[in-house]
């Protein structure tokens, strides 16, 4: 028996859109499952691109403008996790910063934090580091489109 991959066929606002026009978001994720999900389940709605590491994010995030990132905690392989990046993008990161992360500061563009760790924070941590919403995993799409709506209905991050 072979498996395929089921596609739904969603509309949005932004569908209707050509993909340059479309909202440019970031997904900083290390699970291959977990990208491919949100991969299927976001394709058509915005122009995504995925960051497995700090590393990676940082680099994407100096040649790139994007208008949302959604940020996993834990990012296995990865020198530092979510909530370090996002308090280094937020300017909230007291201590020395990794060179790759040196004159990248993303003080008005959204985050999202995606975590399976609810028991590890709060939602008051994540915020206080830089956060503009949290969503767990596994992740509910609807709910993800609600956090995403109230994050751009506020206009800016509150810290920045």
């Amino acid at each position: 028996m072979a498996f395929s991959r089921f596609k739904p066929n969603r509309k949005s606002l932004f569908s209707e859109l050509p993909p340059q026009s479309r909202p440019r978001v970031l997904y900083v994720e290390d699970e291959d499952v977990n990208w491919e999900i949100a991969e299927n389940a976001l394709e058509g709605r915005y122009d995504l691109s995925r960051a497995r590491s700090a590393q990676e994010a940082f680099s994407l995030l100096a040649n790139n403008a994007y208008h949302l990132i959604l940020l996993d905690l834990q990012l296995s392989g990865s020198d530092i996790d979510g909530l370090t990046i996002a308090r280094l993008l937020k300017g909230r990161y007291t201590s020395d910063r990794p060179d790759y992360a040196i004159g990248i500061r993303l003080e008005t563009t959204p985050i999202i934090f995606v975590t399976a760790y609810t028991a590890l924070y709060t939602k008051e941590q994540l915020l206080e580091a830089g956060g503009d919403d949290m969503i767990t995993k596994p992740v509910n799409f609807t709910q993800l489109s609600l956090a995403v709506a109230r994050v751009w209905a506020r206009g800016t991050t509150k810290g920045g």
